[in-house]
């Protein structure tokens, strides 16, 4: 690694993790434009943070944040520098590495640091991180542009699930608008409204149920979302960019086991995990069909079960977040009410 990068720019350094500043990062990466030396940026953000902070205190969340670095330094090794962006975000400049197998090897090689993440004195706290990667200058010629392809595919990673690294490439990810609105909690309340206005469009779910499961997988970026009934899929909706498109309905009975009780919801964030709980014909499901993770809200009212609001994703696993879980528990309840007031089922429609 070129240290002499970082000299002739006087870099500075974060005070709580001693890895660089984010100015300093920035001034080496606008220097090597300058010099037309290719390089990837790397965005990093810990995934669920906010619930050390608010769980622990900003103490054990300082002590977090530490760890992070040291992890993310040690994936990196001498390929780059390593930068605190602010928080639990850090920003990485990695010269002469653009070759996508190279970029995918490194992004790999961090991401392994946290498959064994630990804090002492605390077992309970466990943190992944999302990644996106932009190169230069395939995907931009200046700084500004470069940071905002590696912020799409960060967006993209967030919400394929978090706990997975996108490397940029312009046919996927260009379209992409990252939605900052007013904050997540306005986000949420405009998401809700959404889903209560597509299920009342025209006064009939016929309509508006295949609204709804474009919404989910175009906002929450899931590669399939459909309506299972009792004994088929009724309706069914694959994202563009899902690599499986062949799927098939799956036995109720074979859910129904799972569903927790209390939240009506049952959901496994990697397949492989159903082995060690002795669904193997649930796996073999899930592997045929190209499955890696999957979630099933309930769609009832009082003691009528009508089916389930069903969402997988393809080619990697999706750590399902509690913000996931409230849309889709809502939409399935709110099927479930209209459904009952109607005075129909599933396979009425």
């Amino acid at each position: 690694m070129d240290k002499k990068l970082l000299d002739k720019i006087e870099a500075k350094f974060d005070t709580l993790t001693g890895v660089y500043e984010r100015f300093s990062i920035e001034k080496c990466a606008k220097n090597l434009i300058k010099e037309q030396r290719p390089f990837s940026l790397v965005l990093i953000d810990g995934d669920n943070f906010k619930n050390v902070n608010d769980g622990y205190g900003h103490s054990v969340g300082d002590m977090v944040i530490q760890i992070i670095a040291n992890q993310i330094k040690a994936g990196v090794g001498d390929k780059g520098f390593v930068g605190r962006f602010g928080g639990d975000e850090f920003i990485l400049l990695i010269p002469d590495i653009v070759e996508y197998n190279e970029v995918w090897q490194l992004c790999r090689e961090i991401h392994d640091q946290f498959a064994n993440f630990s804090v002492p004195d605390y077992p309970a706290i466990f943190i992944t991180i999302t990644t996106g990667l932009a190169r230069f200058s395939e995907d931009g010629k200046t700084y500004e542009e470069l940071f905002e392809k590696a912020d799409k595919a960060l967006y993209r990673g967030k919400q394929k699930g978090r706990s997975c690294f996108i490397i940029y490439l312009d046919s996927k990810h260009k379209n992409i608008k990252i939605h900052s609105s007013d904050g997540p909690s306005s986000n949420s309340m405009q998401q809700h409204n959404t889903i209560f206005s597509l299920l009342a469009k025209s006064g009939d779910l016929r309509h508006g149920l295949p609204f709804l499961l474009q919404f989910f997988t175009t906002t929450l970026m899931i590669d399939h979302v459909c309506i299972q009934g009792r004994k088929s899929m009724i309706f069914s909706e694959i994202y563009s960019l899902s690599k499986s498109k062949e799927f098939e309905y799956i036995d109720n009975a074979l859910i129904s086991l799972n569903v927790n009780k209390s939240t009506a919801i049952f959901y496994i964030n990697d397949v492989n995990n159903l082995a060690a709980i002795h669904q193997n014909t649930l796996l073999d499901i899930c592997n045929r069909q190209n499955i890696y993770s999957m979630l099933f809200a309930e769609i009832s009212y009082g003691e009528t079960f009508y089916g389930y609001l069903r969402a997988d994703t393809t080619s990697t696993n999706r750590i399902w977040q509690n913000s996931d879980m409230d849309l889709l528990l809502t939409a399935a309840k709110a099927i479930g009410m209209i459904l009952h007031f109607q005075g129909k089922t599933l396979e009425d429609i």
